[in-house]
């Protein structure tokens, strides 16, 4: 018995080596009917020859790098690239493995896909892309962000890519990253049933469009001269809200309402009696103010004069005619009479310096407070509006001329 099986497996491998060497001299030939076609510009003959060899024997490389070439001559790009790829594969190391990874390059640029600019040399680089942008991609466990991605470099050898997003069933594809070229991962995302059905049905639930808004305040009020209580529906558009508190001043605006929004009220209101004292200070700050104006002119004008009178005194004395002195002549006015009149017109030019410093200081913060405390005017409609917004409120300044 075993001397037969014996003699069965001697029969089969002498069948498969009597049909290799009647195959090879075929493959042999349209391989190289196919180079030389291919050489001669007849590149449908050629594709025609080298296909049949491939057939011959799928193990070979060659025929892969010529069908590579002649898709590149026709402008097949997509064949150009997977054929390029196949021969890189079938044959790592072969002597034209430059020639071939440089052929992929050149059909994936002319194809439109975007190229990785440095070197790669026996690394690898892939490349993501979807039907869906911004699905999320993890390779071998890894999250690399959302397609599309470009080609970036990754470690040879086989690649688990997962690639997800919400409303699209997931999808797991496994490949090959062959070093020195570019691997490029195209997936085709489906529509969830389930998400779609989600989606539906949140739209045949989905409630009537509202017409009103609501407004929401911490504190009694009245809108449009009604009182009213929070929360408030209104009718969207603009109303004027007012709010009466003992003790502060009357808080009024102008709030833009929208349909289906909640606009909520926060008014800072300020307290009457300190502010009307703020105010009468600043009152009183801009009289002093004044008064220090008023001094610093007078003080001015004292200070022009006592100059002009030290001047006339210089002026004087100093156009007597030459010659002896005469002691029975008495000069009219004195060195001492000069000398006070120039102290007194600088005294009083530092006094009204001061004085006017002051006046514009004590003026300022008068003014200042006067602004800042100045009662509200409730007697005509309020120029800011409170508008809301998502997330916040906007204020909305009226003009009208």
């Amino acid at each position: 018995m075993i001397a037969r099986v014996k003699a069965a497996l001697l029969l089969v491998t002498l069948t498969a080596v009597a049909h290799a060497q009647a195959q090879a001299p075929d493959v042999t030939r349209e391989f190289q009917a196919g180079v030389d076609a291919f050489r001669l510009g007849k590149f449908d003959e050629a594709r025609a020859h080298l296909e049949k060899a491939r057939q011959l024997d799928p193990t070979l490389a060659g025929p892969n790098r010529f069908l590579a070439a002649v898709a590149q001559a026709q402008q097949r790009w997509a064949d150009c690239i997977d054929l390029a790829r196949q021969a890189l594969k079938l044959n790592p190391r072969s002597s034209e493995l430059a020639d071939t990874r440089k052929l992929h390059d050149e059909c994936r640029t002319a194809s439109g896909k975007p190229p990785y600019r440095d070197p790669l040399g026996e690394s690898a680089a892939v490349a993501v892309t979807a039907n869906v942008a911004g699905a999320s991609v993890k390779i071998n466990g890894l999250t690399y962000g959302g397609t599309p991605i470009a080609p970036r470099p990754i470690a040879p050898g086989p690649l688990a890519i997962d690639v997800e997003k919400a409303g699209w069933l997931p999808k797991h594809v496994d490949v090959d990253a062959l070093p020195g070229i570019v691997t490029d991962v195209a997936i085709e995302l489906e529509p969830d049933p389930k998400a779609q059905a989600t989606a539906d049905l949140a739209l045949t639930t989905t409630t009537a469009k509202p017409t009103t808004g609501t407004l929401i305040a911490s504190e009694a009020f009245t809108i449009d001269g009604a009182p009213a209580t929070s929360p408030a529906p209104l009718a969207p558009g603009t109303h004027i809200v007012e709010i009466q508190k003992p003790g502060f001043d009357r808080w009024r605006r102008r709030v833009q309402i929208a349909a289906g929004q909640k606009t909520q009220l926060a008014p800072d209101l300020i307290e009457t009696r300190p502010r009307e004292q703020r105010e009468r200070l600043g009152l009183w700050l801009v009289t002093y103010g004044g008064a220090f104006a008023v001094f610093g002119f007078t003080s001015f004008v004292v200070s022009r004069h006592a100059s002009d009178d030290a001047r006339d005194i210089l002026r004087v004395e100093t156009a007597r005619a030459p010659g002896p002195i005469d002691e029975s002549i008495e000069p009219v006015r004195t060195r001492a009479d000069f000398d006070a009149a120039r102290d007194r017109a600088a005294r009083w030019a530092i006094i009204s310096n001061i004085s006017y410093a002051a006046a514009i200081a004590t003026a300022g913060a008068g003014g200042y407070l006067l602004y800042r405390n100045a009662k509200q005017r409730t007697d005509t409609a309020p120029p800011f509006a409170l508008a809301p917004t998502r997330g916040g409120a906007a204020v909305v300044l009226e003009r009208a001329w």
